[in-house]
Formats: structure tokens, sequence, C-alpha cells
């Protein structure tokens, strides 16, 4: 069965799990809910794009030994800041600031959050999702650099499923989404797109039935313009004989 990482990290942060994150924060569950559910997406999207930066594999391999027995102490760590700092510290080291900080503020829009709680929030999944990366290899993957990359590559389509419909405008020109490449396409955007391209469509087939309802009427004008345009030309034609004439018999006159 092939790996997703996304479904293996939601399934560790259980509906009960969310409610204490949630309440460790002191932040409505629904809306923590939303931030858990377009961050996790989003943060396997920047890691994904620090493994193809010079030494990124690395740091994410060093990183995810790191976090392999976050997962069994999580809920006891919960309650302290500890857990908050350390994932902070690591996102920044991994990400760099430019990035979390785009990261925070797209999630925090989305979820309709404010940016502290929300940074308090990536600090707290950066070591879930890292930990859930540290167990593969307990399941027998390699995590040197080239696995760890191989294995993040593996879960473009997941991500990019995963994110919700319009996440991708709130991280402007961030380039956290960048190793999704056209999957990370907005679907709003694409639905504008093909809005255009309908109403188009509905503009060409307007002017064809238009064109369709005037047909008989531009036939029956051509009905009458045949027969009309051949009685003109046939006065015009009788009426440039005399002259004709005229012209063939004052020539030999003049020269007389």
């Amino acid at each position: 069965m092939a790996t997703n990482l996304v479904s293996l990290v939601m399934q560790f942060l259980t509906p009960e799990m969310i409610g204490r994150i949630a309440s460790a924060l002191d932040l409505d569950r629904n809306n923590t809910n939303t931030a858990v559910g377009v961050a996790v997406p989003a943060l396997l999207a920047g890691l994904s794009n620090v493994a193809l930066q010079p030494g990124g594999a690395q740091k994410l391999v060093d990183a995810a030994r790191q976090q392999t027995g976050t997962l069994g102490n999580f809920a006891n760590m919960l309650g302290t800041g500890k857990l908050i700092e350390k994932g902070s510290q690591m996102l920044s080291a991994l990400l760099g600031s430019r990035d979390q900080n785009s990261l925070t503020q797209a999630v925090a829009k989305f979820a309709g959050l404010s940016q502290g709680p929300t940074s308090s929030l990536l600090g707290i999944l950066a070591p879930v999702v890292m930990g859930t990366i540290g167990r593969q290899r307990q399941e027998g993957r390699s995590l040197g650099a080239s696995g760890i990359t191989s294995l993040l590559a593996s879960q473009k389509d997941n991500i990019a499923a995963a994110l919700p419909t319009g996440f991708s405008n709130l991280l402007g020109g961030a380039g956290v989404l960048d190793p999704l490449g056209s999957a990370a396409q907005s679907p709003a955007a694409a639905g504008s797109e093909a809005a255009r391209v309908g109403s188009t469509a509905r503009a060409v087939a307007d002017t064809g039935r238009a064109a369709a309802g005037a047909t008989p009427s531009s036939r029956n004008w051509l009905y009458w313009l045949i027969p009309v345009a051949a009685v003109v030309a046939l006065l015009a034609y009788l009426f440039s004989k005399p002259a004709e004439q005229v012209v063939q018999q004052g020539v030999p006159t003049a020269e007389t």
C-alpha cells in the first residue's frame, strides 16, 4: 500500500487530539480543526521544498531523527511551552523566517485566527509532521538524504489533493508550494478560467443563433435583390447602345 503522509499525520491528530490542542492554545475548536487541516499539507509542501535546496535533504534527515520519539510523548508535552518553542525553532531552521511567516499568515487568514496562536499551532504541528516522517525508517524506508527526498517527492499529488480551495492564493509569491507544480493551482482560479471559457462559448452560441434567426430574412432580401439587379443591368445595357452608336457614327464624320 502506497504511503500517504497527509493521512498518516491526520490519523495521529484525532478529533480528541485536536480538541486538546485547541484547549492548550485557548482557541475555538472549529477554527483549530480548520487550521490543522490546511497546515498539515502546507507544512509537507514546505518540507518538500526544503528537500530540493542544497543541503536541505540532510537537514530534514537530522530533524526527522530528532523527532522519532515525539509522537509517543506528544500528549504529555502538549501542555508545556517547550514543545511550541522547539517546534517553532525547528521550523524556522528548515523553512527560513520568510517562508515560515508566509505560511503562518496564510493559515491564519484561512482559518480565521490571529497570527500569534497560529504560529504556536505550527510550532506544535511541525514535530508531529517530522515525527511521522521519522517513523518511516521504522517501516523499512531509508531516511538518507536521497530517501527522504524521494519520499516527499512521491507525496506531491497527496499534498495537492489535501490543500483546500483558494489556499494557494493566500501565500502570495512565497515558494512554499513550488514543489507541487501545476498540481497546486487554485481550483478557484481553474473555475474562474472555466467560467471565462464557458462565457466565450455562450457568446459564440448566441451569435450563431442570431445568425440562424436572421437567415430567412436574408434570403427574402436575396430573392428580391437578384431580379432587381437583373433589370438594372438590362436597362443599363439598353441605354448604353444608342450612346455607342452615336460615338461610332461620329468618329468617321470627325475624320472627314
